[in-house]
């Protein structure tokens, strides 16, 4: 399915790892640190690198840093481990478009890989005049159907991809930004269900999972006519996105300063964790039914 670099020092877990990355059908090229990983990506057409933190010579900071001078097209998945959160958080700011807890790798590794590589949809037939834009706005009132999120992700990114207003790697890390806080807003606020009772971020979009629950409320009032309210506007200095739900919000008081620890072990929470990095500006209304993420462009 997909060309993977994976950069990791442990033969036990270069195995394991590539093990599960073979079974999603990967092709898998190993480096065993982050400096014979450069070596690799300068003679090898790669769609995506999968990379531990803790590392010698290179670590996976570093070499975050590296790909976004030389490789910035190719997006940068890190495996996190308890202890290595400040690192991952500074990664992420520096440009890795995701991360799995290496005690979620399992469950989480193969989905992590297509959430990413998923987001970015191109149309040759509209690129020369999309480049040509200086502003685009839109805005968009969606009923909660998943099954309109990987659409409207898309056009975003075709058209984000044909003014250049960010590389690659950053339009993957916007895109699956853009595709948590629209569940988060179906789902959390709408719907109000919990991720406890709802399936995961990839299978809801990829494999169109549901349950007799969701299914129930949205035919039930108050649940079945709430909408959800997303502006996009891309420009030559910045990419702002607003996406509004109907429900009742939430303490945004409670939403860290910082990416901490927590966050980063458990398997719901990601969204937070991807639209805090991803975004030079992350602000919530005062009720908490509300998000603005803006990225500077210049």
């Amino acid at each position: 399915m997909a060309k993977v670099l994976l950069v990791e020092d442990s033969p036990t877990q270069a195995v394991e790892m590539r093990m599960l990355l073979e079974e999603g059908s990967h092709d898998v090229r190993h480096a065993a640190n982050g400096r014979l990983a450069i070596e690799i990506l300068a003679r090898e057409p790669l769609d995506i690198v999968v990379t531990d933190l803790e590392m010698p010579e290179v670590n996976g900071l570093e070499l975050v840093e590296m790909m976004r001078s030389d490789y910035a097209h190719i997006p940068a998945i890190l495996v996190t481990a308890r202890g290595s959160e400040d690192l991952a958080a500074e990664a992420l700011q520096k440009g890795a478009a995701g991360y799995v807890p290496k005690n979620h790798l399992q469950s989480l590794l193969n989905d992590t890989i297509i959430d990413v590589l998923g987001v970015i949809r191109t149309d040759a037939s509209f690129a020369k005049l999309i480049s040509k834009l200086t502003k685009n706005v839109f805005e968009f009132q969606l009923p909660n159907d998943s099954d309109l999120i990987s659409p409207l992700v898309g056009l975003l990114m075709q058209v984000v991809s044909g003014m250049e207003l960010i590389s690659g790697a950053e339009m993957n890390r916007l895109g699956v930004a853009i595709e948590h806080a629209l569940i988060n807003a179906m789902y959390r606020g709408n719907l109000q269900l919990g991720p406890s009772v709802t399936p995961a971020h990839h299978a809801i979009i990829y494999d169109d999972a549901t349950s007799d629950l969701i299914e129930r409320r949205k035919q039930e009032a108050p649940y079945k006519d709430r909408q959800v309210y997303v502006e996009a506007t891309a420009s030559k200095d910045e990419i702002k996105i607003v996406i509004r739900d109907e429900g009742n919000g939430f303490d945004t008081s409670k939403v860290p300063e910082k990416v901490d620890a927590n966050l980063f072990a458990a398997e719901s929470g990601k969204g937070l964790v991807l639209m805090k990095s991803f975004a030079d500006e992350l602000r919530f209304n005062d009720i908490g039914n509300e998000v603005t993420m803006i990225k500077k462009c210049c």
